[in-house]
């Protein structure tokens, strides 16, 4: 996908596209299908093309998902995390239906994504249990005994996909966690250990847990691209520092932080510590998005011994002013990149202007896109 689909905080390229190949809504329910809408919506907003397979069809999904069955490693298969049918149904009980399906061992990505809406559950949670509801996770008032919470529905996905990793031993990309901004687990907390030491040969892996996120493995020698989307703790930055990967290239962090402008000085610590380690020797992608205190962050990484090393950085959708541009143009080691994107930034006009002529004569290629706001 040349075009990154983001509707407010989260990205939905993993809807269209997964580990090199396309996505397929394996188990269509209504949630996924406004979930597609909204992708085809923003890609049409952006004037890029939308994909035959994003536009929901009743009849289109059915043969796409014939195909598949055929072949099941030319597409990334979409799970939902839970569903409503013909019975309640998980994340366990949607990839053992993959599994006597397939074989899994043909399969090579995976997305595991919340398909529920919330927007629903008000009016769904006053019908009886025992009614017929469309493939949405609700929880009817007063709590329902055959369903499970929003808070522990994401962390028992990454353990069913624990349980059930022999079935798939040549999983090479997966992506675990939320995609519909009104899908946010605050609840359990979600180990991205779990999945890392279940899948040794994983090389790609994306997870997305709101306010939940944990990362506890000591290391891992296959991944080669990481990206965490949400508030990720002070600890968990210094977990991520220590993690030995060494065949790591691409590293996105999504910090999703609407608290503050300002970084404390424990957050600061634990950058430093990203940025000056020696365990991921192969870094040479490092993208900081979603961040307040980006300003702060540019000076750190204007001195620091993972800059030298990389070859694109991305610092979009972050609150980047006049201020952190200004250390980006008065670094030399900024314009080694090959790469910088800047693009939904805070910037003046002024600035944009300034910092576009210095790195393009630099021969860098950036990009500025707009300012979501004027300060």
């Amino acid at each position: 996908m040349a075009a990154e689909i983001v509707i407010s905080s989260f990205p939905r390229n993993q809807i269209v596209e997964f580990g090199g190949l396309p996505v397929l809504d394996a188990l269509p329910s209504r949630g996924s299908w406004d979930l597609r809408e909204g992708a085809a919506a923003a890609l049409e907003r952006m004037d890029a093309p939308v994909p035959p397979g994003l536009v929901p069809d009743e009849q289109d999904d059915a043969e796409r998902l014939a195909v598949a069955l055929a072949d099941p490693g030319a597409v990334a298969w979409w799970l939902p995390l839970v569903s409503w049918g013909d019975g309640f149904r998980h994340t366990g009980d949607h990839l053992r239906w993959l599994a006597e399906r397939t074989r899994g061992e043909a399969i090579s990505a995976l997305v595991i994504g919340g398909t529920f809406d919330h927007g629903r559950v008000e009016s769904d949670a006053q019908e009886p249990v025992g009614t017929p509801r469309p493939q949405i996770f609700v929880t009817p008032i007063g709590g329902d005994p055959y369903v499970d919470d929003d808070a522990v529905a994401l962390s028992q996905a990454v353990e069913m996909l624990a349980r059930r990793a022999a079935d798939f031993p040549n999983l090479r990309a997966l992506f675990v966690g939320e995609i519909d901004d009104d899908q946010v687990f605050s609840g359990d907390e979600v180990d991205v250990a779990v999945l890392l030491e279940a899948f040794p040969r994983l090389e790609e892996l994306d997870m997305c847990a709101q306010l939940a996120l944990r990362f506890r493995v000591p290391g891992h020698t296959a991944l080669r691209r990481l990206a965490l989307h949400g508030v990720l703790e002070v600890d968990e930055i210094e977990r991520i520092a220590a993690c030995r990967l060494p065949a790591l290239e691409h590293l996105e962090l999504w910090w999703s932080e609407d608290f503050s402008d300002a970084q404390d000085p424990g957050e600061r610590s634990a950058l430093d510590e990203l940025f000056g380690g020696g365990t991921m020797p192969r870094l040479r992608h490092l993208g900081l998005r979603e961040f307040t205190f980006i300003d702060q962050v540019v000076e750190q990484l204007a001195t620091s011994q993972v800059l030298p090393r990389l070859h694109s950085l991305d610092l979009s959708r972050s609150l980047l002013t006049d201020k952190g541009a200004q250390v980006l143009l008065n670094s030399a080691g900024f314009r080694g990149l090959q790469r910088l994107e800047l693009g939904y930034h805070f910037m003046s006009e002024e600035m944009v202007e300034r910092i576009t002529q210095a790195f393009t004569a630099a021969g860098v290629e950036i990009g500025t896109g707009h300012g979501r706001r004027r300060r």
